[in-house]
Order: C-alpha cells, then structure tokens, then sequence
C-alpha cells in the first residue's frame, strides 16, 4: 500500500465555500504561462484560498504539496512530490505515459516531469519552511532549470524562500502577488458582504471596514461573523470597536505573537508604539546592533513606507493588537519613558517633529514646548499641516486622552487656522461618506481649538455634538473627554450647575471605568465647579486630583496651580494665592506658550490686586495684554481685570475708556456674561453711572471689512448714497469737506439741483442710520456742518483708521506699533476696491502698515527675539511679496541667528517669486 495514497497534504485543500476574486483571477490569467510563481503575504491573507479556488475555477492541471517542517531533506521533498505527481496521473487518461518506477531520487523525479504529458501547476504550500534548508533550496533551482516551459511552480508562504528571482524576472519567467495585491478592496469588501442576513452593507460601512481593516481577508471573515443577523444600529456600535471584535486578537495571538521567539515577540511589542518603523532608530531605541532589524519587520505584517524599503509600517489593525497587549504588559511610567527615549534619538538625528510627537505622548509637555519653539522656525506652515495631520489619529487615541488636551495649547495660532480649515473640510467629506465615529473626533478636536481661539459659542455646539455620537457608540473614554471639555467651557460661559453635572458625569465615568490616568482630570473638573460655587469642599477634591496624577505631567500641573490659584483668591487667603500665582507663572514660562504666560499673568495680577499691591498688577496684566490680543476669551478677562485695577486706582476717566474697551471686546465676541457680572458688582458706583450717562458709542472699523456698531448694536447703512457718502467722510475725517466737493465726488453724474437734493436724503438717512431712536438732523453728534463744510466729528467715534495715523512709525514707541499693527486686519475699506476716493488713501495706508511691519522685525531682531521678529518678516512679505529687499532683509536676519535652513526656504521663495514676476 502506499503511504501517501490518503495524505491530505498532497491533496487540493477543500472548503465547503470559496470566495471568488475576479481581479486577481485575471492578474493569474495575465501571468498563467510564467516558470515561478509565488504568493507572500502573512497568515490571512487568503494565499492558499485564492490559489485553491483559481485552479478549480479555472480547470487547471495541478499537484499539491503542503510542506512542513519536519520534511528537512530532500528525500522526504521528492518522496511527497513523487506521490502527488503519482496521484495526478492515476486521474489522467491510461494511455498517458507513466514512469515504471517512483522512487524518491532526483533523476527520476526530472524524469517524470520532463517527460510529463501537456502542462502542470506545482503548488507547494507553505514554501516558508524551506528557507533554511538547502539541500530543497538546490533542488529547487534545478526542477525551475531543467524542467520543461508546461511545468509551473506556484510557491505559497509567508516569506521567499532563497531563489535566484532576479534572473527568472529578466526572462520575464516570474511574477509575485504580495499582500497588496491580495487585500480586499472597497467592492470587494461590499461583494463579500452582500448575502448577509438583515440590513445590507452601506458604502460607508464598506470604506470603514477598509480603513481599519486595511483589507485584511481574515478579519473580514470575523467581522462577518460578528454583524450578520445585526441591524444597522447594532452594527454601527460593532464596527467602531473593530479590534475588540471576539476572536480578532485571538487568531493574532495564536497565528503571530505566539509563534515569535521571547526576543522578537518583545521587540514587536517595544516599536509598536512607533508610528514609523526605521531600522536604525530601532536599533538605538532598543539598544541593539542586530543587523537582522530590516528582515524581521519584512517578515510579519509591516508595509514599506518607500522604494529601498529603509521604513516601514505595521499594518492597522496588527499594530492595535501588538499596543493592546503592550499597554497590559507595561506599566505607564515604564511606556512613558519608552516614547521619552524614541523622543531624544529623533531630536538627535535632528527629526525633531516625531521628536515632539513622542514627547507630548510621553507625557514630558516642557520638552514639549521646546520642540514646538523648534519647529516653528524650521516649517513653514503647510509643511507643519501635513507632519500634524499624520499625527491627529495617534494624539487622539484614547489611551493618550491627557495629551490632546495639551495639543492645540503649543501649536502657533497661524498654523491652528489653517489647521481648522482643513478640519473643517474633512468633517464635510466624513459627513458625506456617513463615518459618524470619525466625524465626532473632528468635531472635539474643532471644539478644541474654537475655545482655545475664543470661540466658546461654536465649540460648544461641536463638542454637543460629538457628545451625542460618543454617548451612541458607548466610547467611554471619548465620553469622559467631552464631558471634561465641556465641564470647563460650560463655566467659562457662566452656566455653573450645567457645568457641574457634566464634571460630575465625568468623574462618575472615571471611577467606574477605572480609568486612574484620566482621574486627575476629572478631579479637577468637579474642583473647579466647587471653586465657582465657593463651596469649600473645593480643597478636597484638588487634593485628590493632585494625589492622583502620576508621573511627569506639567499640563495638568499647570491647571490645578490655575485651579489653587482661584480657590485662594476666593477665600481671600492672599498670600498662598500670591504664591500659586508665582508658581504657575514660572511654569508657564517653562512651557514658552504665549497663552499660558498670559493666563498666569492675569492670576498673579488677581492676587496682586487682592493684596492691595496696585502697582506690581498693573504690568502683569500689560505683559497679559500684550500676549493674549489673540486669544479673544482670556483677552477679554484681560481687559476686565485692567478696568477693575483701574477703579481700584480710581482713573476714572481711564477706567470709562478701558470699559468701552471691554464693551467693544464681549460684544463683537459673545461675551455678554462678562460686562453682567461688573455691572453686577458695579451697580452702586459712580463709574457705572458716568458710564451710562456718557455719548452713545459710534464704533466703526474700516482697516479691513467695514463694521459699524451704535451702542455695541451692528448698524446697517441700506441707501447707498448714504453709505458712499459715510466712506467719503471717513476717509477724509481730518479735514472739512466743502459740498460742492462732495456733489462732485459722490453725484459726479447728475445735474447741481437733483444733487443737491440726492446729498440731503443721503445725508438725513445716514444721520438718522448712526443715531437710531431719534431725529438728529443738523444737531448730529456725529455729522458736523459748519458754514457748509461736512466733517466727521472723530471725538465721538472709535475709529480705528484715527488711531492707526496716529503713530508715526519712524519716531513711535514699540507699544504704540504693535497696537498699530494689531488694528490692520486688512486693507481700507478693501471690499469697496473701485472707489476712487478710497483708492489713494488705501495705498499711503498699506505703506505705512509696511513701515510699522520693517520696524517691528528690525527692533526684535536687536533684541534677539527671532521668533517675533520672523512673524513680521512673514506678514511683510504676505503683504507685498515681490519687494526681494523684504526677503534679503529677512534672509539676513535667519542666518544672523544661525537658522540656514530657513534662510534657504526663504532664499527659494524669493527666486520663485522672482521667476514668476518675470513671466
């Protein structure tokens, strides 16, 4: 009897179903008639179904022999192969001609295949096992040499087996499918899943799938398992917990992670928590000179992340399980400092964005803080957008929550901007493909920087809304994020009870997941609720939040000082309040982030003023007002602690300008809370009096969109003579027009009576526009006629074009510029470009701001602030790109402070704007 009549490893493997793939049974058809053929992927991929199913479906002459590691010489190879070759021919035709004899020599085996009637596929699966074995491997190469064109090898395995590929591809006799070719794509993913039971697969379902799964064949199958029978909803909660789906981890432990020696099995747990797999990173971070590095991570599970395969990737859902198991097997502290060593070896090697990526996971926010001072000199803001993009998924795992609370905190507000319109395009396109889950992290991480920016309306409503997706899909740790957020923009608007139930939420979330690293967070939530609320139970819960927090975690440090700086002042024990205030100044200079600095300031002037020393608050809140002009909310308490410092010092006059400040600031910002709780605490004081018995405020902005507010109400000017004619008296305030001189400019067209009578409608409606409520006529307070000359009366009116010609810019103090800078949000009236009154005026004025941007840059220069002086730089040559003297000024002043790499990309701006002027 022969042995091998019954052994299924040389029998075709069946299955009670096979999957057909149409476009990789046409890719085999285009390959079909090539020597080598050979199918690499890792375990899942589908290699021996596809080449199963394809033989079948397609009829083809073929033996199977599936290898094993104990068929270590050449004797057990041939043996096998001999009796599937044997197996074959009892099914053909008897007059095909057999060999007498079948024995397990070489000759003889080359003999049957060389004389083997018409053609033949010779699968040998698992191919892998023979890497090491070369007795086979020799083989190999002569049945490939010696065996005639009909004679095919088709080699299925994990890895190639050592064979000389190069030669058999310049006879164009090879081809290779690789786990790229062997993923699932989209509609293939839909395909597979179309005879489910229940609701049909959506698209969107489709490209999720796709996205985690990477189209990995084996998870599909699980997947599959877990939502048929489920409706939609029920699906929806699964597939956004795709690794946690019953048996997913499972088949990787069992397929993978425990077929690795202890060594490999730690080194595939160490980098998982890199995001990019460079060989000689690894090899620093994990203290190794194993020249094997780059064959290990092409073995299992990597992609290559370029051509000459020096880095690499885990795919997705390999890498979410090799984390998994690494967060369960590593205590924080030691994962912390794993990132904290990957963070030194790229700032060594001078790749200084993963450098601050894995410093902010690491959890060190002042080294932190240093890179992003680092990295804003060495990327323009386009180059920053697409390193922070790559990054956005891995801050955001919940396993890292703490640090995207402190992300959006260091990155400069330019880059934030352009980061929120290309957020805000990406939640409309996830919105239409209907990927909820993706599209709530989108909305918290908008929410996040809309209240950095002071946008406390908009971030509430997005972070709502996310709220509402995270609660559906039950992702706690999201949920606790939210909550949190919400909890602190909830106070910050005044809504005190709501704020308090959502920290409770929170907090309740943290104790019972028992989420230790997020606790802290939630502790300090419910504290600062208790502060607002005075009670005093406020100190406990600080406490604990401080007991709770573990490691090196400055930013939450930085809150709880804020928060023990609140609690002080509220209990009126000034001299710890002086000191906490002192202790979080210095913190926040460590961080080097204007916001911090400016919200430290303002504590420390609280204190200052509680103690009755007037006189060291007043530059704290300066250095505030200087640095926070950005930050609209936290501007705005900047303001309104100057105006309290003010009553204190009882400049009433100065106090009455500070307040229409104030007033100017929650009004255009959505502050209303703000000025209620002065006028609050200010009911009974003269200065609130004089206040409302003062002139109604004119406000009109013009350095930029026009804006036109009476009383802090928006006023529409709806005649438009009436508004060309409000343009012409601003843009000529400083002198008394004659009439005839406006007939001319404004009713050019029009004969003198008709425009005369055109000038006085225009006139009385605009008058009566400004002053609402009233009559005016020739009594305006605003609009002057004197012995027929119209003025502007600017004593009566913010108008931010007087304040802006006030500075000279050759002789003004730097206080005075930057104010004067900070009032050009863009050209003169520039939605009104073809009006010929406002265009020469326009142009002196953008000359001027250009004056005031040279100076500005010179004089930080001198005084080594490069940060500040290349913000001016940048926003000179935004303004008027081809003057090449703003660039060789700037490109001067970078290599001045060593920064040759910027000056390079600065030097290259200048020649392609050059370029372009000259085409």
């Amino acid at each position: 009897m022969n042995i091998h009549e019954n052994n299924s490893r040389i029998s075709m493997p069946g299955s009670p179903f096979h999957i057909s793939r149409p476009r990789l049974y046409e890719l085999l058809d285009l390959h079909r008639q090539v020597k080598l053929m050979t199918v690499v992927a890792e375990p899942g991929y589908g290699k021996t179904a596809l080449i199963s199913s394809y033989i079948l479906e397609r009829g083809l002459p073929a033996v199977w022999y599936q290898l094993h590691e104990t068929d270590n010489s050449s004797g057990i190879f041939i043996s096998h192969l001999q009796a599937a070759l044997s197996k074959q021919l009892k099914q053909r035709a008897e007059s095909l001609r057999t060999p007498k004899y079948i024995h397990a020599g070489t000759e003889e085996l080359l003999h049957t295949l060389t004389n083997w009637p018409g053609e033949l596929y010779i699968i040998l699966d698992h191919a892998h096992v023979i890497q090491r074995m070369q007795n086979i491997l020799y083989l190999m190469e002569r049945l490939l040499d010696e065996t005639p064109p009909g004679i095919h090898f088709v080699l299925i395995g994990q890895v190639l087996p050592s064979l000389p590929y190069a030669s058999y591809k310049l006879r164009r006799n090879y081809f290779n499918i690789s786990k790229s070719e062997l993923a699932f794509t989209q509609e293939e993913i839909a395909a597979f899943f179309l005879d489910m039971p229940a609701a049909t697969l959506e698209g969107h379902e489709a490209e999720y799938i796709l996205h985690t799964t990477e189209g990995w064949p084996a998870s599909l199958e699980l997947i599959r398992d877990a939502v048929q029978g489920k409706s939609k909803e029920e699906r929806e909660r699964i597939l956004l917990k795709l690794p946690a789906i019953p048996h997913l981890y499972d088949y990787m432990d069992r397929e993978v992670l425990d077929l690795q020696t202890p060594s490999f099995r730690t080194f595939l747990l160490k980098t998982s928590i890199m995001r990019e797999l460079d060989p000689a990173i690894i090899r620093l971070y994990l203290d190794s000179a194993d020249d094997e590095i780059p064959a290990q991570l092409i073995r299992r599970f990597t992609f290559s992340l370029n051509s000459n395969e020096q880095t690499f990737r885990y795919h997705k859902l390999f890498r979410s399980f090799l984390l998994e198991r690494y967060r369960k097997e590593t205590s924080r502290s030691d994962i912390n400092q794993d990132h904290l060593k990957l963070s030194g070896i790229y700032e060594g090697k001078h790749q200084f964005f993963p450098a601050f990526a894995h410093s902010i996971l690491g959890r060190d926010f002042i080294t932190a803080g240093r890179l992003m001072r680092v990295l804003q000199v060495r990327y323009q803001p386009q180059e920053f957008m697409v390193l922070l993009q790559n990054w956005l998924e891995e801050f955001f795992d919940h396993h890292y929550i703490e640090s995207s609370i402190f992300l959006y905190r260091c990155i400069p507000l330019y880059i934030l901007h352009s980061l929120t319109r290309q957020l805000e395009q990406n939640l409309i396109d996830l919105e239409n493909r209907q990927q909820q889950m993706w599209a709530a992290l989108i909305r918290q991480q908008l929410a996040g920087i809309y209240k950095l920016v002071g946008n406390l309306g908009q971030a509430k409503a997005l972070s709502e809304a996310a709220l509402l997706t995270f609660q559906r899909v039950q992702d706690q740790p999201m949920m606790m994020l939210s909550l949190n957020f919400q909890a602190d923009l909830l106070l910050n608007l005044g809504q005190t009870a709501e704020a308090k139930a959502c920290a409770q939420r929170c907090l309740f979330l943290a104790e019972s997941e028992g989420d230790l690293h997020f606790l802290p967070y939630a502790l300090s939530g419910i504290a600062d609720t208790l502060i607002e609320e005075g009670a005093p139970e406020a100190v406990e819960y600080l406490e604990k939040a401080l007991e709770s927090s573990q490691g090196n975690d400055d930013a939450l440090q930085f809150f709880l000082h804020c928060s023990r700086c609140k609690l002080y002042n509220l209990v009126q024990d000034v001299p710890m309040a002086i000191e906490w205030a002192q202790r979080t100044a210095r913190l926040a200079e460590g961080f080097g982030f204007d916001r911090d600095i400016g919200l430290a300031n303002i504590f420390l002037a609280r204190a200052y003023v509680s103690a009755g020393r007037l006189q060291e608050a007043g530059p704290c809140l300066e250095t505030g007002y200087q640095v926070l002009h950005p930050f609209k909310f936290l501007f705005a308490h900047v303001v309104s602690a100057q105006y309290t410092l003010l009553l204190r010092q009882e400049a009433a006059e100065a106090a009455r300008l500070k307040w229409l400040e104030l007033s100017e600031v929650c009004e255009q910002n959505g502050y209303p809370f703000i000025l209620s709780r002065h006028k609050q605490e200010q009911q009974d004081k003269s200065a609130i009096v004089n206040e409302a018995e003062a002139a109604p405020l004119l406000q009109v902005g013009v350095l930029g969109p026009l804006s036109i507010s009476y009383n802090h109400q928006p006023v529409l000017v709806r005649r438009k003579a009436s508004l060309r004619l409000l343009l012409f008296l601003i843009v000529n305030h400083r002198v008394r027009t004659p009439q005839d001189m406006i007939i001319e400019e404004l009713f050019k067209d029009q004969q003198l009576g008709p425009a005369q009578n055109q000038l006085y409608v225009a006139l009385s409606v605009l008058r009566s526009t400004l002053e609402p409520g009233g009559n005016p006529g020739r009594n305006s307070r605003y609009i002057k006629n004197v012995d027929g000359l119209y003025s502007l009366d600017i004593s009566l009116v913010d108008l931010d074009l007087a304040a802006f010609l006030e500075v000279k810019p050759e002789t003004g103090n730097i206080d005075e510029l930057i104010r004067a800078e900070q009032l050009y949000r863009g050209d003169l009236l520039e939605e009104y470009r073809y009006e010929s009154f406002i265009e020469a005026e326009r142009e002196r004025i953008a000359i001027k701001y250009m004056q005031i941007l040279n100076r500005l840059a010179e004089y930080f220069a001198g005084q080594g602030d490069h940060y500040r002086s290349m913000e001016y730089y940048e926003k000179l040559c935004m303004k008027d790109p081809y003057n090449q003297k703003n660039y060789q000024a700037y490109v001067k002043m970078l290599q001045h402070f060593n920064l040759h790499a910027y000056a390079l990309k600065v030097t290259e701006r200048m020649r392609l704007i050059s370029q372009e002027w000259a085409e």
